[in-house]
């Protein structure tokens, strides 16, 4: 195996444990946070058992590490009434019959002995009270009634609940000696979430609209952050690189010194401000370019699937339609110029807010690594040969100090990826950053869970490519 291949393999190896750990600090430090996520979405006085419902949905019912509790529950008498409470007392809420197996959602013990809440799965069928039946109706749970009975001492309706949302999911209470308990240790909600990661399932929102899939909202906003982030490294490495190599070719000249006052100014601007008097300045003032948004009114380009009328579905249709969520793209695949120019536009404020933001650091960083390269050994001989110094400076010197500058453009691509969000928020640009912000008014507990697990793999993903990047250009890089 040559140096290099084994490098690669060294360095992907590394990165599993590193994606492991901060997927599971991802999972400890929303746990340990104060309050309960499921209660803060709800409205002030929202019913307990809805609250129940919910919790059972997302899985915050089970034990964190590992379930000794019980993981599911076979009923074993004919017949068996479970109630509201934990109390032979509380009122009737289920009828459910020998053989039913439910997943266990509260374990707790009294004076009466050991009692176990279970949850009623999607497309139920069976026996409910006519309480239960009044609930269900107002919380917009879809029931069809399919017989009435007077079993047990209690009046009982057979219905059909077809509905898979959490309001469709019943509970109630019965002593643990009723049921026969099985117990799956790993049944709980760490192994539970790493299961799901495995199979790209990142949850489902519980606010504003509950039950989106958190994937599918991230696939809508993650090609524009990725645009912006494009565009915003362009102008960002023109810049810096640009000014940082002059610097250092022109030293302590006046231009020197100008630039690297100008990367000292322009870092310490806030960013949202800067955007502000962008706006103001090209938008407002002068009318020259679009202040928010991503495109103008009406002129969202055609997918490509639309465009050329392609018979494609299933995973094809998919990719391409993934793809023409990307707007420039889009437009210049499908030939609609109206679109391109418009979300050019609509680009330019966004991207030269962040770029040139961001390009201090590389006029610092360029201009530091070019001045170490020009009094390397071969530069000194490069000059003594009579090669001008244009060319020592801009093709021999910059050329080998652009090693750590890529590793640095790529760490700040990495970090854009992860949403800019004042930027987003400035110029009301829809990609993952404003996304984040959005889902963390709502408290929606899942979306932020896997917002910031998609943003931690996009980071770790992209120091891997520009560390296997570092090693291919330079030689000396190596385990």
């Amino acid at each position: 195996m040559s140096s290099l291949r084994a490098y690669i393999f060294t360095r992907v190896l590394l990165t599993i444990p590193m994606i492991f750990i901060l997927v599971s600090l991802v999972f400890l430090i929303l746990r340990i946070m104060p309050g309960d996520p499921i209660r803060a979405t709800m409205r002030p006085g929202a019913p307990q058992e809805y609250v129940d419902s919910i919790r059972h949905a997302q899985g915050l019912d089970k034990p964190i590490f590992i379930n000794l509790r019980g993981s599911s529950a076979t009923v074993l008498p004919e017949r068996l009434i479970l109630r509201a409470r934990a109390s032979a007392d509380s009122e009737a809420t289920l009828l459910v019959e020998r053989g039913h197996r439910f997943d266990i959602s509260d374990r707790t013990r009294n004076e009466e002995g050991e009692w176990l809440r279970i949850a009623v799965g999607e497309d139920f069928e069976g026996w409910i009270s006519s309480e239960q039946q009044s609930w269900l109706r107002r919380v917009s749970a879809e029931v069809s009634i399919l017989e009435e009975a007077d079993l047990e001492g209690y009046h009982w309706l057979r219905v059909r609940i077809p509905g898979s949302g959490p309001e469709s999911r019943l509970e109630g209470w019965a002593l643990a000696d009723q049921y026969k308990v099985s117990v799956n240790i790993f049944d709980s909600q760490y192994f539970n979430y790493l299961w799901n990661l495995l199979h790209l399932d990142l949850g489902e929102s519980i606010a504003p609209v509950r039950g989106r899939p958190v994937a599918t909202d991230l696939a809508d906003k993650f090609p524009a952050t990725l645009e912006l982030s494009i565009f915003s490294m362009i102008i960002t490495a023109f810049i810096g690189i640009s000014t940082g190599a002059y610097a250092a070719h022109k030293r302590r000249s006046v231009a020197d010194y100008s630039f690297r006052i100008y990367s000292i100014v322009i870092y310490a601007v806030p960013v949202f401000w800067l955007g502000l008097m962008l706006q103001l300045l090209l938008g407002v003032r002068l009318g020259l370019l679009p202040v928010y948004g991503r495109i103008g009114t009406k002129m969202q380009p055609e997918t490509i699937v639309q465009a050329y009328d392609l018979k494609v579905s299933g995973f094809v249709a998919s990719v391409l339609d993934f793809l023409s969520k990307f707007y420039v793209f889009d437009s210049l695949v499908t030939g609609n110029w109206a679109s391109l120019r418009s979300s050019l536009q609509h680009l330019c404020l966004p991207s030269l807010t962040l770029g040139l933001y961001l390009s201090g650091v590389f006029t610092r960083l360029t201009r530091a690594n070019m001045l170490g390269t020009l009094r390397e050994d071969y530069i000194t001989a490069a000059r003594a040969r009579g090669i001008p110094e244009r060319i020592v400076a801009y093709k021999h010197a910059l050329k080998n100090a652009f090693i750590p500058i890529l590793t640095m453009l790529g760490l700040q691509f990495a970090l854009l990826l992860a949403g800019a969000v004042l930027t987003e928020t400035t110029f009301s640009w829809p990609g993952m950053g404003r996304f984040l912000t959005n889902r963390i008014e709502y408290r929606d507990f899942p979306s932020i869970q896997g917002g910031v697990v998609f943003f931690a793999l996009l980071v770790t993903g992209v120091s891997l490519l520009v560390d296997i990047i570092y090693a291919y250009l330079d030689p000396r890089i190596r385990y």
